[in-house]
């Protein structure tokens, strides 16, 4: 730890002051004046969800955690309220199924979490060395086709680790799922821990697992750990996958690679099994078979759908690139009347749930005139696009606005309804898992005579379920301006090509072949290979 403590100074600070215990000082901080603030506990903000808007003028960005994308209908109205009176109307949904809000003045911080306990909602460990919000498939509990409700465990893990003083202070963030949806639809293959919903051959209900999943830099598909955990023991098991990471120092030397993936990659699952069991004191049960998606492609939940209670549906909402505004959502939320809930999907998407049949007709009708979309474009209601500019820090350009530009373009050229998905970031740190998607866009630079321009990495053959893998840079640096153009060619020349699936058709290629495919003869001098 002597040596973690040296070599990272994210440690020292850490050790300094606990980051929780930056919001006992609130008042404090606000009377200094933002520019007075220490860099230090600036840093500590994040770890109660504020991270700085760009440019650093004293605006920062909340991150509201939301377990599996639950929205009750009053917590949905306090967070269109709340962006309304301090955050422009501005309202963005994440591939977290958290939302976020930008423009927060740091003096408006108590009210606005005043305003979200009222309502049962907390940012606590939103950003940070910490437990990120904890995903699910986001019909968890109405989904027919789910094995079983797996609402209480993710309730039990979110109630346990969301401000947790122990686990605010891991090496690195750390990104849980549950889920028993037979689609896999709250992709377990990226994160760091996966519990998957199973029933043995006895009729016992519970999970296995997947670790070390993660992307950023340096991105790994999870593995099996084969081991059954039965329905009551998911905290215990989960908390000693995490403690084996947190009580070894060496994880703490090196921010980079400081995540879970790395030690999974160090000690292999068999050897992370027995050090868990140590710490359980037993042995677990054995469950060597791993459940995948029962069919390719993936699954966003949208559409009309009966639900497991009868008489009742869900409503999928299609939003493009995830942004909506506060009078949007209260417009929504009273065309769809008190008692429905929402649902924020890893698309982000909304799918409002419970839906009685009597009223179906009413709330898509309504829904249609605030300008969701109902039978959406599959390539709009899949595609993702992280935060990006104006607002991010990290992001070297504009990719909400990007992804908008490259949908409209295939809506020109009759491309968007096709099973195909776009992750586009704006930094290598992957909010938006470009390595994943059918099509991956990471924004970067290339000089030119007349100075620095926006460009992309292309990265493709991603995939999510049966498809699970690490896409490949194909392409560097290529023009923003020219990025619309290549994937329309692309997706041309895909649906001409007698492939049913994307990725088949994307491996049936060489390099050079996509290269040329996208941008022609003059394409080539972006190939990867040629850097």
């Amino acid at each position: 730890m002597e040596e973690a403590l040296r070599r990272n100074p994210r440690e020292r600070m850490k050790l300094e002051k606990h980051p929780l215990d930056v919001l006992d000082e609130i008042y404090s901080l606000i009377d200094k004046g933002y520019e007075a603030i220490p860099e230090e506990d600036v840093v500590r903000l994040q770890w109660w969800g504020l991270y700085h808007d760009k440019p650093r003028l004293g605006y920062f960005m909340v991150r509201i955690k939301l377990p599996g994308g639950i929205l009750s209908w009053e917590q949905a109205k306090a967070i269109a309220e709340i962006a309304e009176a301090f955050g422009r109307g501005y309202i963005e949904l994440t591939t977290r199924q958290n939302v976020q809000l930008h423009w927060i003045r740091l003096e408006d911080v108590p009210e606005v979490f005043s305003r979200l306990l009222d309502v049962g909602l907390t940012t606590a460990a939103g950003c940070g060395d910490t437990v990120r919000n904890i995903t699910s498939c986001p019909l968890s509990g109405v989904n027919p086709e789910e094995l079983f409700d797996v609402r209480p465990t993710l309730f039990e893990l979110a109630e346990y680790f969301y401000g947790n003083r122990r686990y605010s202070n891991l090496p690195r963030k750390h990104k849980i799922t549950v889920s028993s949806c037979p689609h896999q639809c709250n992709a377990p293959e990226m994160h760091c821990i996966a519990l998957i919903g199973v029933e043995k051959e006895d009729g016992r209900k519970g999970y296995t697992i997947r670790v070390g999943g993660g992307l950023s830099s340096s991105p790994r598909i999870s593995r099996h750990l084969p081991v059954f955990v039965e329905l009551g023991e998911e905290l215990e098991v989960v908390r000693a996958i995490i403690d084996v990471w947190y009580d070894m120092p060496s994880y703490r030397a090196s921010f980079v690679r400081a995540r879970l993936k790395f030690l999974v990659d160090d000690l292999g699952v068999e050897k992370l099994r027995i050090l868990v069991e140590e710490r359980l004191g037993r042995r677990l049960e054995d469950h060597p078979v791993l459940p995948l998606p029962q069919k390719r492609g993936v699954i966003d939940h949208l559409g009309v759908n009966p639900q497991k209670q009868e008489g009742l549906y869900s409503v999928g909402l299609s939003v493009t690139a995830g942004l909506l505004t506060g009078r949007q959502l209260l417009r929504l939320l009273d065309a769809l009347g008190d008692g429905i809930e929402l649902r924020v999907t890893q698309h982000q998407n909304l799918i409002a749930v419970n839906v009685p049949e009597r009223e179906l007709e009413r709330v898509l009708r309504r829904a249609s005139k605030l300008g969701f979309g109902l039978r959406p474009r599959r390539v709009e209601s899949l595609s993702v696009a992280c935060t990006g500019d104006p607002y991010c820090n990290y992001s070297v350009g504009e990719t909400k606005v990007m992804l908008i530009r490259i949908l409209k373009r295939l809506e020109l050229e009759g491309l968007l309804d096709m099973d195909v998905k776009i992750n586009l970031d704006g930094c290598p740190h992957a909010c938006g898992q470009h390595w994943l998607g059918d099509i991956g866009l990471q924004g970067t630079t290339i000089r030119t005579p007349t100075g620095v321009k926006y460009a992309f990495d292309v990265i493709l053959g991603g995939g999510y379920g049966l498809d699970a893998s690490i896409g490949s840079v194909t392409a560097r640096r290529v023009p923003a301006e020219l990025i619309p153009g290549w994937i329309a060619n692309l997706l041309k020349a895909y649906k001409t090509s007698g492939f049913t699936n994307f990725r088949d058709f994307i491996r049936s290629k060489s390099p050079e072949e996509l290269v040329r495919l996208m941008g022609g003869e003059e394409g080539l001098q972006f190939m990867a290979t040629k850097r």
